[in-house]
């Protein structure tokens, strides 16, 4: 049999069994069965996407005179740019299996310190940044300290640093706004490009630089691998308090960084406003797992979510919504991206 159907084809003649004339038959099927799972799940991985497409036309024909405008927009990616990084900081460790509750105190912090050193000490810019960064560094060891080599839960242990830090923002401000930053600070930014602040910019930049960490290098995959199982991770030879330790610090870091934008974009810190920028950025990360990557943490899928919530939360506020909304729209959203990667989890299993 085999001679016979191998000389057919060395003659360039094709030689169909019952089984290929089958698969011939049921070929262009199978092709558009394929061709409509690849697009369900193409439109499934895109969804947010097009849920923040959907609010912005809605919104856009509702509110023609405020909303599509571009003074608006302009004003969202301003008002998100901070937000979206402290979104990319958490996005770290959530992606090793922790969590750090203490990135937004840790961004009023160092905000207020950078402001502080700038405006009441005279400090030039460029040497009250890395001091500020500084802070974010030694904050994010302290939690993984506690964290990883002392083994205390997560949640103890940045919640206290959480307190702290805004106990010590309180000291030393005297529970006062700090303000009055001279030129060379504000114009970090506020200063413009292409019609957009700089500030914008600085998070777009991180976010390209995150999402090819963890896409395309092997710290970002030992990420995920720590993620998804640290015993496993172990066997596999991975140093996982290396990569745990290293995600709070760069967390930390991060939020530092989010601290110098805060103060460089809106030029004055608010010492109470610390705990009102924790819960837009944990939205924006477990909301992002449900795009892209699914059930996953990931970059792309945070700033998605991060510009569906501001806009979502934008056209309540023009639309006469009292504010108090954002935190129910953050909230729910929230409860919504758990449930969703809880049900993921479970599907999945």
């Amino acid at each position: 049999m085999t001679g016979e159907k191998s000389a057919p084809r060395a003659a360039g003649v094709d030689v169909v069994t019952d089984s290929t004339a089958s698969g011939e038959a049921t070929g262009p099927g199978v092709r558009r069965a394929r061709a409509w799972a690849r697009g369900a799940d193409l439109l499934r991985r895109s969804a947010l996407l097009w849920v923040m497409v959907l609010l912005i036309i809605v919104y856009s024909i509702w509110l023609p005179a405020t909303f599509p405008t571009h003074g608006n927009v302009v004003a969202m990616l301003s008002s998100q740019s901070f937000v979206l990084i402290l979104a990319l900081a958490v996005t770290i460790p959530l992606r090793s299996g922790d969590f750090d509750l203490s990135v937004s105190a840790v961004m009023v912090f160092t905000a207020a310190v950078l402001g502080i050193l700038v405006s009441q000490h005279h400090w030039s810019v460029g040497a009250a940044i890395p001091v500020t960064l500084a802070i974010g560094f030694a904050a994010g060891l302290l939690n993984a300290f506690f964290i990883v080599k002392l083994g205390i839960n997560a949640f103890i242990v940045t919640l206290a640093t959480m307190t702290a830090l805004g106990g010590l923002t309180f000291g030393i401000t005297n529970s006062n706004i700090v303000s009055n930053f001279p030129h060379s600070l504000l114009v970090l930014g506020q200063a413009s490009a292409g019609g957009l602040p700089d500030a914008v910019y600085y998070g777009w930049v991180v976010a390209i630089v995150l999402w090819y960490v963890f896409e395309y290098t092997p710290y970002g995959r030992q990420l995920l691998f720590v993620g998804g199982s640290r015993d496993a991770s172990r066997l596999a030879g991975l140093r996982v308090n290396r990569v745990r330790i290293s995600a709070f610090v760069a967390s930390a870091v991060l939020a530092a960084v989010a601290g110098v934008v805060l103060a460089a974009n809106v030029g004055a810190v608010d010492p109470s406003e610390g705990p009102s920028f924790l819960l837009p950025p944990y939205a924006a990360a477990f909301l992002g797992t449900t795009t892209i990557q699914i059930g996953r943490f990931n970059i792309a899928g945070t700033v998605i979510a991060s510009y569906l919530l501001i806009v979502g939360v934008t056209g309540l506020l023009l639309a006469g919504a009292s504010p108090w909304v954002s935190d129910l729209f953050n909230g729910v959203a929230l409860l919504a991206a758990v449930a969703f990667a809880r049900f993921a989890a479970r599907r999945s299993e």
